[in-house]
């Protein structure tokens, strides 16, 4: 059952998709979440979770790469309190995709995005509807919704 979770690229990348309350999540992002490195990352804001959330977690060769956790309740999916290391483009490229995928049918979907990751979320199909002081919320540009829930029909 676990493998039907599991998306490979090219690459060797996993994307491993996770409920909010597995067990198995705590092994592949605790030791990140816990770090003062990346807590710094998250402007020291602590990583949540709950049955409500969806992670997407990007993992090579047994080493965790990112995480794009979502909370999917009404209707609405929010991605919040992400992290990649390094800020790999393609790491997010990979989450963001296979988030959208998945998604898309189901949830409208928005991002509470650093203003530093504004560009890469955009480069990604997204678009701002609101800014903050260090935030933005960003929302699918109708482009890139159209096209994932017209693709993912036919299949």
């Amino acid at each position: 059952m676990e493998n039907k979770n599991v998306n490979y690229t090219k690459t060797g990348t996993e994307v491993i998709k996770l409920e909010g309350d597995n067990p198995r999540l705590y092994y592949l992002v605790a030791h990140l979440a816990m770090n003062e490195t990346v807590l710094a990352y998250n402007l020291n804001y602590p990583y949540k979770t709950s049955p409500e959330h969806r992670w997407y977690v990007a993992s090579k060769d047994g080493e965790t790469l990112g995480f794009l956790p979502v909370r999917c309740r009404e209707g609405l999916g929010t991605i919040n309190n992400y992290y990649v290391v390094n800020d790999d483009r393609s790491v997010f490229a990979l989450l963001i995709r296979e988030l959208m995928w998945d998604l898309s049918a189901d949830y409208i979907v928005e991002a509470v995005v650093h203003l530093r990751h504004e560009e890469i979320f955009a480069a990604n199909g997204f678009i701002v509807n609101l800014w903050w002081k260090r935030y933005a919320r960003m929302i699918p540009s109708q482009t890139m919704w159209n096209g994932l829930t017209r693709k993912k029909n036919q299949t």
